[in-house]
């Protein structure tokens, strides 16, 4: 199998100025992968609510979120695909932002997801608890602010959970351009006037999932989890419809995706070798900016 793509998940790096700390409050993405020549078409579809609420002299942020991902197979192969077709990730997580003194802001946060195929009845092997623990210092003027990110993450961007390192450094070079350097996620964003802005993303995702009815791969072995990963390219563009409602557009090149069966251990039963390929996608959000003193 030549083909999966890993449409890229909109991962905003935000202002690190303390002035204001905003989350979006409602956001729909969809995306998909166009009809080609090779085995495997994707669509991805989510759903996701912020609500902040000022705790002592941060925010806290509780987050609830439905993904979907349908995967649609054009060949046959030596064992059933039914159960890998669609994929669900139902989560609430947490995140707590404190600044501290002028220039540090600490971020915290947790999600436990339900993340599986969903064929049966759930059970705890379809839970997934992530988290991160984040530092950022803020440098210069706060019109042309610059901020260093750092800290750890317990994540499945590279498709099995691992711990990883984030960092990450941001600059505000004037009205109109920022830009941002580190993992896992590159970016430039330029402002083209009011309502319209286009930016350019580098950056790494994943998905791990549970397969609640194990996948029979031959008659001795099972796949009982599935990874799926991608380091993406793209660019898109933003259109604000008012102060609050936004509309985006993005297409790329995912310039490597792995898409991976896996058994208890999460040791590969079954790879489909799959090659770089575009994506598209588009969304919504609304957002409330949240204001808080310095």
């Amino acid at each position: 199998m030549k083909r999966f793509i890993m449409v890229a998940f909109i991962i905003t790096i935000g202002n690190q100025t303390y002035a204001q700390l905003n989350e979006n409050t409602f956001s729909f993405n969809y995306g998909l992968t166009p009809i080609g020549h090779d085995d495997i078409d994707f669509y991805k579809t989510d759903f996701k609510f912020n609500i902040p609420m000022k705790v002592n002299n941060g925010v806290l942020i509780h987050s609830l979120g439905f993904e979907n991902y349908c995967v649609n197979y054009t060949k046959d192969f030596s064992f059933s695909t039914e159960d890998i077709t669609k994929l669900y990730n139902i989560n609430y997580g947490l995140k707590y932002k404190l600044p501290i003194a002028q220039t540090w802001l600490l971020t915290t946060s947790a999600e436990v997801a339900i993340v599986s195929n969903l064929v049966n009845t759930i059970n705890s092997n379809d839970l997934l608890v992530t988290g991160s623990l984040l530092a950022s210092k803020t440098l210069g003027a706060e019109d042309h602010a610059e901020s260093l990110t750092f800290g750890l993450s317990y994540t499945t961007i590279t498709g099995k959970p691992s711990i990883l390192p984030v960092v990450s450094y941001t600059k505000q070079v004037n009205d109109k351009f920022s830009f941002g350097v580190g993992f896992p996620e590159t970016f430039a964003y330029y402002k083209i006037n009011n309502i319209s802005s286009i930016q350019s993303v580098l950056k790494m995702d994943g998905v791990y999932a549970n397969l609640n009815n194990a996948v029979g791969i031959n008659t001795t072995t099972n796949a009982e989890k599935l990874s799926l990963s991608s380091t993406s390219l793209g660019l898109g563009y933003n259109y604000a419809m008012d102060d609050s409602w936004s509309i985006s557009f993005n297409g790329g090149y995912a310039l490597s995706n792995n898409f991976e069966l896996l058994n208890i251990d999460d040791d590969t039963v079954y790879n489909f070798e799959t090659e770089s390929k575009p994506f598209f996608s588009a969304g919504i959000t609304f957002n409330i900016k949240t204001q808080t003193k310095k």
